[in-house]
């Protein structure tokens, strides 16, 4: 849409289609206006003149600018007439791309431990980066207010920009810590809280959010236990099929970390490929292989650096008591045995 008006030694409104005014045309490779004579610049509203080719064929004035004009940006087509009367026409080229949302937050339960460190959120665009914090608001749903200063502001990103680590900030949720001892821990047991993630946010292409998400929980007492593979259940599948292969966990781990750090192999320890789902809120770990189970042991290769919602890994929690520090564990794979018949 073009707004466009005359300037005199005052602004006066008009529309396009005054006798007097010319008629304005805007693609992405030029800008013309039809009149008899005058001169056409073309800038980014309230910027300089853009750099180009002026020409005047059949009564048209065109300007093609050295670059092509930009989606979602707003452009003034400033035109001067034999009398030196101004004519000032905008317009802004609409974004050609999809609205972004987020397509999924993890964790996906709604009761997380008081110590929880970090949501992941999955978006369906490339996202823009920088001041994050900026689009989160960590409300205490239990007194109505924002919860202050939350977040740990370094950025996590994939490389394909769809895909955050947003993290409360370690030093509030760790027993002690400065932050911890001057603000607070971020999340109280036994309260209501809601993660707000705001519209304002754009795609890399410059479309905004559709509307705000919330992701509402409820927090349980701190978890300050190391995940224990010896207490998860294993679910073996059937020779001869595709059957899928089920661990199922006493509590939710962390969802990214799963997809890597969790490995089929056979006995003798060569991987076998597959495809990976999670369910249940993250307690269940699904492997679907690409070929038919054989006969005989297998092993699930478990890394120590899988962590649980708080951050408690194989090897040591994430809170450790400097003044008395117990050994970390072995620092190495762990392994679950199962027998395919």
């Amino acid at each position: 849409m073009n707004r466009c008006f005359a300037l005199l030694l005052t602004i006066i409104t008009a529309g396009c289609t005054t006798p007097r005014m010319p008629t304005f045309e805007f693609t992405k490779s030029h800008v013309q206006a039809r009149a008899a004579g005058g001169t056409l610049t073309v800038r980014p509203k309230g910027g300089e003149p853009l750099l180009g080719e002026l020409e005047s064929i059949d009564g048209v004035i065109r300007f093609t600018p050295n670059f092509p004009l930009l989606e979602g940006q707003t452009y003034e087509a400033v035109f001067r007439d034999a009398n030196l009367k101004r004519f000032i026409c905008e317009h802004t080229f609409p974004i050609d791309a999809p609205t972004p949302v987020i397509t999924a937050i993890y964790p996906t339960t709604d009761r997380l431990p008081a110590n929880h460190l970090k949501f992941y959120l999955h978006f369906s665009q490339p996202m823009q980066h920088g001041d994050i914090t900026r689009h989160f608001r960590l409300i205490d749903l239990t007194t109505g207010k924002p919860v202050p200063e939350p977040f740990r502001e370094t950025e996590l990103w994939t490389d394909d920009s769809r895909r955050l680590t947003l993290w409360f900030h370690p030093g509030r949720q760790k027993t002690g810590v400065n932050l911890n001892v001057d603000l607070g821990p971020v999340l109280i047991a036994g309260r209501w809280y809601a993660l707000e993630i705001l519209p304002m946010w754009k795609s890399q292409a410059g479309v905004a959010l559709e509307k705000k998400m919330e992701k509402r929980f409820a927090t349980l007492p701190v978890d300050r236990a190391q995940p224990d593979p010896p207490k998860w259940k294993i679910t073996a599948p059937k020779a001869g099929t595709r059957q899928s292969l089920r661990l199922t966990f006493p509590e939710p781990l962390d969802a990214v970390l799963m997809l890597h750090l969790l490995t089929v192999q056979t006995a003798r320890g060569a991987t076998i490929s597959g495809t990976i789902d999670l369910a249940q809120n993250e307690t269940q770990w699904i492997f679907t292989p690409r070929q038919n189970w054989h006969t005989g042991r297998h092993r699930i290769r478990i890394d120590w650096e899988l962590e649980d919602l708080a951050g408690n890994n194989l090897a040591r929690p994430f809170e450790v008591n400097l003044a008395n520090p117990n050994p970390p564990e072995f620092a190495g794979p762990r392994y679950l045995k199962f027998e395919v018949r």
